[in-house]
């Protein structure tokens, strides 16, 4: 009588049943030629493809990455895992299920195609986790790897290799005509074999000339950045520029903005209010010319009114006193 699957016996079953079942799942396959799984040890060197590919790089970096998969959750989980060189590094991908673990089925993936190997598997408890060592030398390495859990229902994981970004400033950097410019990009701890510097000539990228000393400067800067000079600015010099930093294991690129002003540009506005001031001042003169003008009219009209009023009172005052005198001498002449 066969004895039961117990937790320590599980792994090895599980990896057999793996083995014999792998040839019949998906159309495309990588195999263990693809990428490296082992370090060399010591004793006979076999000089297998596999073998001529961990000795060539005998100072590779460990990583690992990690990720949680929930039994209960569709979301596919992704991470990114940055590789700046040659790597060791090892996946894992903990299941969490409320299931028994002899009925969770793990296979990996690289991209679309299914890795022909056979998945090494861990048990704690209600966690089951699938592991994988890959050896990254070659951007052929440089991929999406993904874990997938076979049950009631699937569960996927997936690691996205990807060669460190390059970082530099948001905003764009604005200087005037005949200055000079300093533009920086930097890769933080992630040293690149080499620094490419392009600048827009419309729709394309065209490297930067470094032989126009006149002009560019690449100055001296820490392994894991570079600065570009731009002297003798022109507004013709405004646009984008990218510095490609190249990895052993891929390209990466930042992009930076310069903007290029003539010395006129912070004079607008000062010019702008000058004008504004100008005619300001010419419209409240035009107006006062224009009130006293109608003014002076109106003045000179009523000055000859007021001349005949008091002609009008004069010659009044004289016939009243006549007709007064002519009253008098009646007055007298009756007595």
């Amino acid at each position: 009588m066969r004895s039961p699957l117990g937790a320590s016996r599980f792994p090895v079953s599980l990896s057999f049943l793996l083995y014999v079942a792998a040839p019949c799942f998906s159309e495309g396959t990588t195999t263990d030629a693809d990428f490296t799984t082992q370090a060399a040890t010591e004793g006979p060197t076999d000089w297998s493809e596999e073998n001529v590919t961990v000795l060539s790089y005998p100072e590779l970096i460990s990583m690992e990455a990690t990720l949680l998969l929930i039994e209960t959750s569709d979301e596919v989980v992704e991470k990114n895992v940055t590789i700046g060189n040659p790597a060791s590094i090892e996946l894992r991908c903990n299941f969490s299920t409320s299931r028994s673990p002899q009925f969770v089925y793990v296979f990996w993936k690289k991209g679309n195609d299914r890795i022909n190997r056979t998945s090494s598997v861990r048990v704690f408890e209600n966690i089951v986790q699938a592991y994988i060592r890959l050896i990254v030398t070659d951007k052929v390495h440089m991929d999406s790897y993904s874990c997938i859990f076979e049950g009631i229902k699937d569960r996927k994981g997936i690691f996205h290799f990807k060669v460190p970004e390059i970082y530099t400033k948001e905003k764009p950097l604005v200087n005037y005509e005949r200055d000079s410019v300093v533009l920086n990009c930097n890769s933080e701890k992630f040293v690149p074999l080499q620094w490419v510097w392009y600048a827009s000539n419309g729709s394309e990228k065209v490297p930067i000339d470094l032989t126009m000393k006149n002009k560019y400067e690449i100055l001296p800067s820490k392994y894991n950045e570079t600065k570009l000079k731009i002297k003798h600015l022109q507004t013709t010099d405004s646009g984008p520029y990218w510095c490609r930093a190249i990895f052993l294991l891929g390209e990466s690129e930042g992009k930076q903005n310069l903007r290029v002003l003539t010395y006129l540009v912070p004079l607008k506005p000062f010019l702008a209010v000058t004008a504004e001031v100008i005619i300001l001042v010419t419209g409240i003169f035009l107006y006062e010319m224009y009130t006293k003008r109608r003014q002076l009219p109106s003045e000179s009209g009523n000055d000859f009114e007021q001349g005949e009023q008091l002609k009008s009172e004069d010659h009044n005052g004289v016939q009243k006193n006549k007709q007064r005198t002519r009253y008098r001498k009646s007055e007298v002449s009756v007595n």
